[in-house]
């Protein structure tokens, strides 16, 4: 990171002598604060990727002791950024599946990428969010679904190299071998590291002419379907999570799946927390006799009667035959009548036109009474 380094203790608001615990559980409280999906301030990124690198140091014990003994100094002579990190990928992904915050692998790698880390060449892990759409139906009773998403491959016309035929030279900062020896003297104390050459990424060469399909990267992507399970009683909005296949190739990525369930969208139905609400059309002579309506609920039909000089606004409500909540409790189905006029027709016109005349002289006093002033 730019400029002077901020102390790791203060980072994470912890004194000097704090146990682990104590440090985990700070960590935990800032990830929930400055976690980039969460907080979407311009400085929650950075301040996300400093908590990150000091729980990694003083979660290390031999770490922690050359931070306490040297400072950044001393880190910085003796390890990677890379090193930090690593071994400790596994206790980062425990902290943010307690938390509930998906995968730390995606949001590693989308944000620690500048920092030239290697550590997924080996095996790289994504999340991706897809909607997907249920009919009441299915979201009680459950269903299978194709979806689709995307996934890195070896790109075929340059192997994964990402270069094109003849297309590299060597590297002259590693002379090709891909590390920079480096020793530095600490105290009474000699540290030769072998680090990652930063100017090819360890590859010991440059790429000149990049490959033209993938642009230099040695990855394409492609679209891939997967059939899931939606487990019954699924709530709106909720978010399933499903582990798929590798990309194919030797492109070596894992995608999560989250797969966001919405109810299916229409003008007459729609969800709100639990509850199923339904807008039932009637006609105006309904509106003024009353009506029974058969309504398809999401576990088979209801009949509700919808009662005479039913008025704009009115619900009916049916207990327990809604979707489900996420607490665990079946909401309700809710019927909303809606008044709407048929298209005209030569024989509809005439029967209101003999309704007119009968409420002509009513409403006109209605309205006077209603739109006085006095």
């Amino acid at each position: 990171m730019p400029g002077q380094k901020k102390d790791y203790y203060e980072i994470l608001g912890v004194p000097r002598n704090a146990s682990k615990e104590e440090i985990k559980k700070a960590y935990r409280r800032l990830v929930l604060q400055y976690h980039p999906d969460r907080n979407k301030s311009p400085e929650a990124e950075e301040k996300f990727k400093e908590i990150s690198e000091a729980y990694a140091v003083l979660m290390d014990d031999e770490k922690r002791r050359m931070y306490d003994m040297y400072g950044h100094e001393g880190l910085s002579g003796a390890y990677t950024r890379e090193d930090f990190f690593r071994g400790r990928i596994e206790d980062f992904e425990d902290i943010f599946r307690d938390l509930g915050l998906g995968s730390f692998r995606s949001i590693f790698d989308r944000l620690f990428r500048d920092f030239g880390l290697g550590l997924y060449e080996e095996e790289l892990v994504r999340e991706e969010v897809v909607d997907l759409e249920l009919t009441p139906q299915e979201m009680l009773q459950g269903a299978k679904k194709k979806v689709q998403y995307s996934v890195l491959e070896t790109c075929q016309s340059c192997g994964g190299s990402g270069a094109e035929h003849g297309g590299f030279r060597t590297c002259v900062a590693c002379r090709g071998t891909g590390q920079v020896v480096r020793t530095s003297v600490m105290g009474h104390m000699t540290y030769t590291v072998a680090r990652t050459c930063e100017v090819c990424g360890g590859r010991g060469k440059i790429i000149e002419r990049p490959c033209k399909t993938c642009k230099g990267s040695g990855r394409v992507q492609s679209i891939r379907s997967l059939e899931i399970n939606i487990p019954k009683g699924v709530a709106n909005g909720s978010v399933l999570r499903f582990r798929t296949d590798r990309g194919v190739g030797g492109a070596r990525e894992e995608v999560i799946l989250a797969v966001r369930t919405w109810l299916k969208k229409t003008p007459y139905v729609y969800a709100r927390d639990g509850d199923l609400v339904v807008r039932v059309p009637i006609s105006p002579s309904e509106a003024v006799l009353g009506v029974t309506v058969r309504i398809p609920a999401p576990d088979g039909l209801v009949d509700v009667k919808i009662q005479p000089k039913a008025r704009p606004g009115a619900k009916i409500v049916v207990k327990g035959r809604g979707l489900w909540r996420a607490q665990g409790v079946r909401g309700d189905l809710i019927i909303r009548p809606v008044v709407v006029v048929p298209r005209e027709s030569r024989d509809a016109k005439k029967m209101y036109e003999q309704v007119n005349k009968v409420e002509k002289t009513v409403m006109e006093r209605w309205r006077d009474r209603a739109l006085r002033l006095e």
